[in-house]
């Protein structure tokens, strides 16, 4: 096991790591954090870019699947 928790490359920080370097802050919501947790622990590497399209992409599905918005807000 690797003793980077966070799944940051290493020599970044955490923002730069989740934001790319040097850009502005991205809100994630719980639902994104959950979608980036879950990408990790099957071992994919994305960025907050890529978790925010499977984020809206599973809250579209989820929509037309139940017709109830998902409990949690999206921040964006």
């Amino acid at each position: 096991m690797s003793s980077n928790p966070t799944n940051v490359p290493t020599g970044t920080t955490a923002n730069e790591g989740q934001n790319g370097a040097g850009g502005a802050p991205q809100q994630q919501d719980m639902h994104d954090k959950g979608v980036a947790y879950a990408a990790g622990k099957a071992g994919h590497k994305t960025n907050a870019s890529t978790t925010e399209k499977i984020s809206d992409g599973i809250r579209t599905a989820f929509r037309k699947v139940t017709g109830k918005d998902i409990p949690i807000k999206d921040k964006s």
